[in-house]
């Protein structure tokens, strides 16, 4: 609708703008660090670590923001690509914090060729595989991640499959809405609350659907789908 382009337009601007005081800040912080580091006290030290773990926590903030304005309004070409590819360029990102955990992954061969911007569908993928090596579990003895696709009335469903913490089922619909976090995944790492209010809106955009199947204490699947060309 005209005012869902609007209110896009509108978090654009503002989250664009917010950028440049941030990095200023940022900038400043370094500066006092780096020419008054022989005066400043453990309690000084302390103080500025704090801003900048704030002023980073905005930035990534601004960024969500501006990636979930960009959906569907800045728009890149769309094309023919394998899965597969895109899969293991996240999964190399990934890699220090999955051999930190020996987490062991999986990817089903051949994964089928999708349609769309490649950029934002490696986006989406990315952030489930975080999420996934994110939320493992630091208790769990054998972590694992399987990669796969399944055929469902014609229809290639795609899936991230994990063994960690699990969702309940209560919060199935609602960790897809902006700023939605699990209590469970405010204890394990910071985040926006935005990553997965990304990724669904990325799968629509392309005329898919995503759900997902989980327990708490037996891990989590995320089930995706892409539309066609």
């Amino acid at each position: 609708s005209a005012a869902n382009v609007e209110m896009e337009s509108f978090v654009y601007t503002v989250s664009h703008d917010l950028k440049t005081p941030i990095v200023t800040i940022e900038g400043f912080i370094g500066a006092l660090r780096e020419d008054y580091e022989q005066v400043l006290t453990g309690d000084a030290e302390k103080y500025l670590r704090y801003m900048s773990d704030a002023a980073l926590k905005m930035e990534s903030l601004i960024n969500d923001l501006l990636n979930l304005s960009r959906i569907g309004r800045m728009t890149e070409e769309k094309t023919v690509f394998p899965m597969g590819s895109i899969v293991h360029q996240s999964l190399e990102l990934l890699k220090p914090r999955i051999d930190a955990r020996g987490t062991q992954v999986t990817v089903q061969e051949n994964l089928p060729q999708v349609y769309g911007e490649s950029k934002r569908i490696a986006q989406a993928v990315d952030n489930l595989l975080s999420n996934a090596v994110k939320y493992i579990g630091q208790d769990n003895p054998s972590p694992r991640i399987e990669i796969g696709v399944q055929k469902e009335d014609g229809e290639n469903v795609f899936y991230i499959r994990d063994n960690g913490m699990g969702i309940e089922e209560a919060y199935f619909e609602k960790i897809f809405k902006i700023f939605q976090r699990l209590p469970s995944a405010k204890r394990v790492e910071e985040g926006t609350g935005m990553g997965l209010t990304i990724v669904k809106r990325i799968i629509e955009y392309h005329g898919g659907r995503i759900w997902l199947d989980s327990k708490p204490g037996e891990g989590t699947t995320f089930f995706f789908t892409l539309g066609s060309p």
